[in-house]
This record gives C-alpha cells, structure tokens and sequence, in this order.
C-alpha cells in the first residue's frame, strides 16, 4: 500500500511537470511566430518585401495561427504585386489576407491586425479591379472603426507599419471602386470624407449625371490619388 500511495503524488507530480513544459513550448512556439513577424516587419518598414515575405512565411510555418503573419504576408504580397484571387492555385496577397481573417487577434498584440488585413484586402482586390469585394472589405473595416452617430464619426485609422497609409487612402480607394461601379451616391459620400479632412469641401462636384460631370469626378479621384501619395 505504502507504494501505492506514494506513485499516486509521484504521478501527479509528473503530470504537472509535463503540462508545464506542454505551457512553455506553445509560449516559445508563440514568441518565435511572434519574432519572426516583428523581424518581418522590420524588413517591411525598409521596403525589403522580398525579405519581409521570408520572415513571414517563417512566422506562419512556426505558428499557423498567428494573425500578424498573415497580415505581413499579405502586405508583402501586395507590395511586390503579387495579387492572386480566391479562384486560381497560385497564393498571394488575397488568399493569405482570407487566411489571416481566419485566425483569433492575439491579445497582447496593441495593434488591430483584423482592420489591416482588411485594409489590405479593400486594396488588393481594388487593385485587382474586383470592386464589389473591394467595397466589401472597406465598408467592414469602416463599420469597424465608427464611434459615434448622429453625426456620424469614425477613428481615423492609420496602417502601424506605414503612417502615409491610412483612412483617407481607404476612402479614396472606395470612392474609385464604387465609381467603376456606377454606384455615385456612395462615391460622393467617400469623396465627401476625404475633401472635408483636406479642407477642401467646395471641390465636391454634385453633377453625376452628365458626362462632362463623371469625367470631372474621374480627374479628380486620380488627382485626389497623387496628392495622398505625397502626404
């Protein structure tokens, strides 16, 4: 009996051992994901996409559940123009941004991974000339980032690895796309948002229904494009 009950605390002592190394290897596990990514945006931030895409392809295959490596991935993607679509083999930006939604936020990670990947897909599939997915991904993020109605207010939503990135590139974008979508109401509201931030609101043009009217919005989004790019 003696031995009997001296194996029972041996056991459990065993058991709790091994449940602590269990622990510690899914938080190292965890760590290397999480290192790589911060490496891979590093690289990212130093324009280096081929090598960014490395690290984050590593920070994946480390831990396929870690959100901030698909979002790298896809933002690497993207930058090096490699822009798949959900019907076709290859993997590229879109695929791996689908991937990366699939997967819980960490919680000790400050930034909101989930608003850059759709970010990146409003993006990409603007890119990729897909408007309604476009749209889609746009308006989720935008819905995600409103703080109060009546009037309506959002958080300015800023991309943490690139500040020249933020809401006024996604509004614009979704102006464009709903544009190509001869969707006007929704391309004056977007184009409103941004013209008011520039404080430029009396260069809205209210005139959709003439020709001469859509050329002018289509000079200005592509103008509205060049003047983001040099903020």
């Amino acid at each position: 009996a003696m031995n009997n009950n001296m194996k029972k605390p041996l056991i459990s002592f065993i058991i709790a051992i091994s449940l602590l190394i269990i622990d510690s290897c899914r938080k190292d596990f965890a760590a290397t994901a999480e290192h790589k990514a911060t490496y891979g945006w590093e690289m990212f931030e130093m324009k280096d996409y081929l090598q960014s895409k490395e690290w984050f392809s590593n920070s994946i295959a480390t831990d396929k559940k870690w959100k901030d490596g698909y979002n790298g991935l896809g933002w690497s993607y993207a930058k090096l123009l490699e822009l798949d679509s959900l019907d076709t083999e290859n993997i590229g930006s879109i695929r791996t941004f689908h991937r990366g939604l699939t997967y819980p936020k960490d919680i000790w990670n400050t930034t909101d991974v989930h608003l850059e990947i759709l970010a990146g897909l409003t993006f990409a599939y603007h890119a990729k000339g897909n408007n309604s997915e476009a749209v889609k991904f746009g308006n989720a993020l935008i819905d995600s980032t409103l703080i109060g109605l009546n009037p309506s207010r959002w958080d300015n939503w800023v991309f943490s690895h690139d500040s020249t990135l933020n809401y006024l590139d996604l509004r614009l974008t979704m102006a464009a796309s709903y544009f190509a979508l001869a969707k006007f109401d929704s391309t004056h509201k977007h184009l409103k948002v941004v013209l008011d931030s520039l404080g430029s609101p009396s260069l809205l043009i209210n005139d959709y229904s003439t020709l001469l009217g859509k050329q002018k919005v289509a000079q200005q989004l592509d103008s509205l494009q060049k003047v983001l790019q040099q903020k």
